[in-house]
């Protein structure tokens, strides 16, 4: 348990290097720590008489550390961060604080975004704690990244805790003396967390059943992960660092890590690099998912695709700004709201060369340690030597690079078939986990997606590189040629795999033998090798409600694809569309956006937005906002929790029924948009039970439907096209006029709602034969004659699934064998409120069945229809 006293000077230290520089007064440290102001009082004066403290001279009195307790201009290892007089000052003195803290260092947790430079930062509060002589020279620095042992909870638990229960092998009794850097914690399960904390809580180390303990206190305990963590470990941990965004960082300290980067590549090219203005310009403005890592890494990628243009001689790498990505090259859209400090940084100079030379500091140590640029040059002179021409090369080591970042995530997934172990007895374990590494980062990349029978054939084959030792050339020449052009993905895929297999196993594979594993991949489907997707954008009403469901689509899926805009309430409508049109052109990678929203004029303002630029926007409204002032109102009114939720669910139906229906629109089409696309329109408007509008158009001019198009969608949802071809306008379905009269017209709303028809509608054969034999009143032909017309009819109205049809199909075959056998109906108790509650279904319901009580001569009473409704909406 800590002492009052040192609470006391806790707080003056954290407060004092944040943001009351000046000192505290008793009153305040009093309130804030909610202690007697007499007993502050003594506690100032004793830490006074210890030189910790010094008091003012001044009324009231100040209390505030010495001077030289926190000056943040002392030369220290921290001085080789970029911003550490900056963005990165109050982080850093924080780091001191803590290191420095009297008697013991305090622990620190490092809550901080993907890509902010949480690593490095903790290897620096290390070096900083063995310079002021905290730590010795020799002390131990323990890092263990929970991430790392994802596929592996127990693994990571002995590594923690110790080997069956064995507290010495623990990594606390390992970083005794030392460090223990616990990375991503968050990811820690809850025995794990449990354990963790009965630790910070007690400086002791427990065993799992209780057992044994360890004093494991004589450690520096640092802690790091995501500020979005539900980890509330920050309540038992003092000293809380937040490292900002890279967005959250000023131009200069932007624009000095753009020139490290590249300075760092220069001299790991052995290349002086060239890069234009404009390239630098759009780093400055872009905005990048993984932060300073992925400005690392976009500026790693893009002169790996310059220096292919070099690779065969001696010149300087020039990088220009069509060696990014498409969502950087647009960012100079918004140069205009940043050219004046830009202009200051970047003065009028057209490019910045950076000299190999130049001596290169430690700082964000990159996670690809191989030397890239040598493994370029490695496979530009193998495929020379092979014959393969100019064009062909550079395609197969443009996607070789582009394998190579792409197979860079935070966040990967693994394999999880137990056939591996089975496979494991006769292939060597490495290999097994090498493929499947392989097969993990491929698929989240995007690049090669491997099935299983390739995984194992893949693990079977290199096994017999191992074992085989190989020494003859297996294909001649030419085919490598041939496979290499015909292949040029595939092949770089395999090079990518064979760079892991001479990292891990230090077999180096040659030319044909890569080429002979591009035959694995070669007859998987294509994929499309496009970097470029579509995104998501929430647009929300009020303070922080689209940015939190951002926060969380994107913690939760790993996609960092997802956006938002906040509206505020009191925003004029124009200023809103502008500014929402700004950030759609922003996120937008070449592939559209789409939207989720609210309420209001939102749908408005991306149609016109839509027409404005040259971007796909699609929407989708979910009027949560909407719902909840409802709801609200009417608890506000009524007492009867069962009529609110009830009257709710009513109207919450009514509006999806109103969207799915009577505010849908099919469009027929002819060239003319009369004759064939008038009698088209004709056939749906008297066969079709969907209530959709039909409205028939000419496409004889394009622009000019284009126009009709963009109009109609002010008052609808265009549900599709229906006519002789596609027009592929607007990402609106099209089906064919054939499929409509090829098929019967008791199918033309299937085929409008994009149901296969051959699996949509239910055999009843069995249940015929079922009923047959248990009914004695009902007959079976009748039954067959009119049960299916109706069970179509009411699905149609309420969008039954096959579950519920068979379900409500046995219900009112049974409820027909009850009322011919004379039985009474049993009372449902809820009739009167259902049928008040949903009047319209009721009338529905009742037309609808009025076939079975004409067939069989009998009455359904209203307890039936309500226990008939119950059944559809799932009551």
């Amino acid at each position: 348990m800590k002492t009052v006293k040192e609470i006391v000077y806790e707080f003056i230290q954290k407060e004092s290097y944040s943001k009351n520089k000046n000192g505290l007064e008793t009153k305040k440290i009093a309130e804030a720590l909610a202690l007697q102001r007499s007993n502050v009082s003594s506690i100032l004066n004793q830490l006074v008489k210890e030189g910790k403290l010094v008091k003012t001279t001044t009324r009231p009195v100040y209390y505030k550390l010495p001077e030289e307790s926190h000056k943040s201009s002392e030369k220290s290892c921290f001085t080789e961060l970029i911003g550490y007089n900056g963005s990165l000052r109050n982080a850093i003195q924080l780091a001191k604080a803590a290191i420095l803290y009297p008697r013991s260092s305090l622990n620190v947790l490092l809550a901080s975004k993907t890509g902010c430079g949480t690593t490095y930062f903790a290897s620096l509060m290390f070096k900083f704690a063995k310079e002021r002589g905290i730590l010795s020279e020799d002390a131990p620095y323990v890092k263990i990244d929970c991430r790392h042992y994802s596929k592996n909870v127990s693994i990571l638990s002995e590594e923690l805790f110790g080997i069956e229960g064995n507290l010495e092998k623990s990594a606390f009794v390992r970083a005794k003396g030392g460090m223990l850097f616990i990375d991503n914690v968050d990811l820690l399960d809850a025995k794990q967390q449990s354990r963790l904390f009965a630790f910070l809580d007690s400086g002791k180390l427990y065993s799992e059943d209780k057992s044994q303990e360890i004093e494991a206190n004589d450690l520096f305990l640092v802690l790091s992960c995501s500020p979005q963590s539900s980890l509330q470990i920050n309540r038992i941990i003092p000293v809380t660092i937040e490292l900002p965004e890279l967005k959250d960082r000023p131009l200069k300290e932007r624009f000095d890590l753009i020139n490290h980067f590249f300075k760092r590549e220069a001299s790991n090219s052995d290349r002086c690099i060239e890069v234009t203005a404009e390239a630098i310009k759009a780093l400055l403005l872009s905005d990048f998912a993984y932060n300073v890592k992925g400005l690392e890494l976009e500026i790693k990628a893009a002169c790996a695709n310059a220096y292919v243009r070099v690779v065969n001689n001696n010149q300087q790498i020039y990088v220009c700004i069509n060696d990014f990505k498409s969502e950087i090259r647009k960012s100079l859209l918004q140069l205009k709201s940043s050219d004046n400090e830009i202009d200051i940084l970047i003065g009028n100079r057209e490019a910045i060369i950076y000299d190999k030379n130049t001596s290169n500091e430690e700082y964000y140590s990159p996670n690809i340690v191989y030397d890239m640029y040598s493994e370029i040059r490695k496979q530009y002179e193998e495929l020379v030597n092979l014959g393969i021409n100019d064009k062909g090369i550079e395609n197969v080591i443009r996607s070789h690079i582009r394998n190579l970042f792409n197979k860079y995530r935070y966040y990967k997934g693994f394999y999880n078939s137990s056939n591996l172990e089975q496979l494991s007895k006769i292939v060597d374990r490495r290999v097994i986990d090498i493929i499947t590494d392989f097969y993990n980062s491929s698929k989240k990349s995007g690049g090669i997606n491997l099935n299983s029978d390739v995984l194992y054939g893949l693990c079977l084959h290199i096994n017999s590189l191992l074992t085989l030792k190989v020494s003859h050339q297996r294909i001649d020449n030419d085919k490598v040629v041939k496979i290499i052009e015909d292949y040029p993905q595939e092949y770089a895929a395999a090079m990518e795999l064979a760079t892991m297999l001479k990292a891990k196993l230090n077999l180096e594979l040659p030319a044909h033998e890569i080429a002979l594993i591009t035959m694995f991949f070669a007859e998987l489907d294509e994929n499309n090798d496009e970097e470029e997707h579509p995104v998501l954008l929430y647009i929300m009403h009020g303070n922080g409600i689209a940015s939190s469901l951002k926060d969380v689509t994107n913690t939760l899926s790993h996609c960092n694809n997802t956006y938002s805009y906040d509206m505020a309430l009191d925003l004029g409508t124009n200023e809103a569309m502008e500014e929402i049109k700004a950030l759609i052109k922003k996120i937008d990678r070449g592939k559209g956006v789409i939207v989720i929203y609210d309420m209001g004029s939102i749908k408005t303002m991306l149609e016109t937005i839509a027409e404005e630029i040259d971007t796909k926007i699609r929407c989708i409204n979910i009027p949560i906002t909407l719902i909840g002032i409802d709801v609200a109102r009417k608890c506000s009114m009524e007492s009867d929790i069962d009529y609110v939720y009830h009257m709710a669910n009513l109207e919450i139906n009514n509006m999806r029924k109103n969207e799915e229906k009577g505010n849908k629109l099919i469009i027929t089409l002819c060239h003319t948009g009369e004759g064939g696309a008038a009698q088209l329109k004709l056939y749906i408007d008297q066969n079709s039970k969907l209530g959709m509008k039909t409205v028939a158009l000419s496409i004889s001019s394009r622009d000019e439907l284009l126009r009709e198009l963009l109009n109609f969608k002010k008052s609808y949802n265009i549900h599709a096209f229906v006519g002789t071809y596609d027009p592929k306008l607007l990402g609106i379905p099209f089906i064919s006029i054939k499929k409509i009269f090829e098929n019967p017209k008791e199918d033309i709303d299937k085929i409008l709602m994009f149901e296969p028809l051959g699996s949509a509608s239910v055999n009843y054969n069995d249940i015929y034969q079922y009923l047959e034999e248990q009914f004695k009143y009902v007959s079976i032909s009748k039954l067959k004659n009119v049960l299916p017309n109706v069970i179509d009819e009411l699905s149609a109205y309420f969008s039954l699934n096959e579950d519920q049809k068979v379900g409500l199909f046995m219900h009112l075959a049974c409820l027909m064998e009850r009322l011919l056998e004379g039985k009474l109906v049993a009372n449902n108790p809820e009739k009167n409120k259902i049928i008040f509650l949903f009047e319209e279904d009721y009338n529905v319901i009742v037309k609808i069945l009025k076939a079975l009580e004409k067939t069989f001569k009998v009455i359904i009473d209203d307890n039936e229809i309500a226990t008939i409704i119950m059944m559809m909406k799932k009551l």
